[in-house]
């Protein structure tokens, strides 16, 4: 579970902003809390959290923040290559031109914090703590001094003297070299099977991030594989009034070449296909599966199907004739279906997107209702502002985030702020008593 996280000089994000997952003590509402036992005793975690604000404030690079962490952590770095950071355009002397990242997270019965810090060159920063009885304490830290000096500090508590891991991470430490200051030194040991390392890496593999655009890779062929994934799908689109009914998975098979010419594929992306002797791609939006066998290479196109009462009549639609919230609620779906059986963090950046307000919070309602017995949270943003409703959500499950006068995203709970008995939240809000709306000049 995700328990606070912190970034700064990231797009929007310029100096740190802090988002936490713990409720507030003045808080008595205990919906939607998880207890977790941890080393320093019994913990009250958040399973929601949601981001309101105008357009352009900031919620889609917080969202994206976290991707850019994640996919630096579990990607292969290249050697001698830059960073790639997008940090904030104003000039901000006092950061010194580092971008931050830093994660308190419950995994397995233990806290642990982890974070990096790096500019367009190189990692400057890096450190892993774990929680004991009294407080945080470094399993190793990692510092670049100011004439580029990289030290990196091993714990006896990540791993024993003379053990074979300890042993190990002492000999990756020389690799951080002059070629290699862009790596992160947590994925140099998970890369090298240190049991520690492999536990923290699988956790940010496995954070789920889902943009408006996002399509979940190979929905089609998972479909076909998992009749119940299917008709989860199905009864959940009919029970929202979608008029979907029914879901089928369709498969026909042709020859390569003659698809490639019948889809006037360009020579580059057929050289590129012929050599994927088995993989799944998608063109066109649908999605092909190539296989090779010793006689020739096939080409199946995997294809869902969704069956509408028409009149008396069943009548199959191709998911590119239904409509926008229909295809968005296919991308959402299959979160809800693993829920209950997955401990997965999920962010998902405007997730009112092409959906009735109804929509929306039914699944935001279907979540909390089945991660009761899981440690899953989803964190989300929307523009909706009918979902602003304390009647549905604790108030420390809601922030805003805005822009101020040095166009830097900030952010802000709204159990920051008191609502008064009887008062109705929404229209304070849309009135600009807590901020995070857009400001409309004349």
């Amino acid at each position: 579970m995700l328990l606070r996280y912190i970034v700064s000089n990231f797009k929007s994000i310029g100096h740190p902003v802090e988002f936490s997952m713990f409720p507030t003590e003045k808080n008595t509402d205990e919906r939607f809390l998880k207890t977790i036992q941890t080393k320093a005793g019994e913990w009250k975690v958040l399973r929601r959290g949601g981001f309101f604000g105008p357009n352009a404030s900031g919620k889609s690079s917080f969202i994206e923040s976290i991707e850019f962490a994640r996919d630096y952590l579990v990607d292969v770095q290249k050697s001698g290559k830059g960073t790639g950071i997008n940090p904030f355009r104003g000039k901000l002397n006092d950061l010194k031109g580092l971008s931050s990242f830093q994660f308190l997270f419950y995994l397995d019965g233990e806290v642990y914090e982890y974070g990096f810090s790096l500019d367009r060159y190189q990692v400057h920063e890096e450190w892993l703590m774990q929680l004991t009885e009294k407080d945080l304490e470094p399993l190793f830290t990692r510092s670049t001094d100011e004439k580029g000096v990289t030290e990196i500090e091993i714990e006896s508590r990540f791993a024993p003297d003379n053990s074979k891991d300890r042993i190990l991470a002492e000999v990756l430490k020389g690799s951080i070299q002059e070629e290699q200051k862009n790596q992160l030194f947590l994925y140099k040991l998970y890369d090298n099977g240190i049991k520690k390392a492999e536990v923290i890496v699988k956790w940010f593999k496995e954070l789920q991030i889902i943009f408006p655009k996002s399509k979940i890779r190979a929905l089609p062929v998972r479909m076909r594989e998992d009749e119940d994934l299917r008709n989860y799908i199905a009864e959940m689109l009919e029970k929202m009034d979608t008029g979907v009914h029914e879901i089928s998975v369709v498969s026909d098979e042709i020859d390569f070449h003659e698809f490639a010419e019948k889809m006037d594929l360009p020579k580059e992306l057929i050289e590129e296909i012929e050599e994927i002797k088995n993989g799944i791609v998608s063109l066109f939006g649908k999605y092909f599966i190539f296989t090779e066998n010793k006689k020739k290479k096939k080409t199946i196109l995997v294809q869902m199907k969704f069956d509408h009462q028409l009149n008396g009549r069943t009548i199959q639609f191709n998911l590119d004739e239904e409509s926008d919230g229909t295809q968005r609620l296919i991308d959402l779906l299959p979160m809800l279906f693993e829920v209950g059986t997955s401990t997965d963090i999920y962010f998902v950046d405007e997730i009112d997107r092409s959906l009735h307000t109804k929509l929306s919070q039914f699944l935001l309602d279907e979540f909390v209702s089945r991660s009761e017995e899981g440690y899953s949270q989803i964190i989300f943003t929307a523009h909706d502002v009918n979902l602003i409703n304390l009647r549905r959500f604790r108030q420390d499950e809601i922030w805003f985030i805005e822009k101020n006068e040095r166009g830097e995203s900030t952010l802000r709970p709204f159990s920051d702020f008191e609502v008064k008995e009887g008062q109705d939240e929404l229209k304070a809000y849309l009135s600009g008593r807590f901020g995070a709306v857009p400001m409309i000049r004349g």
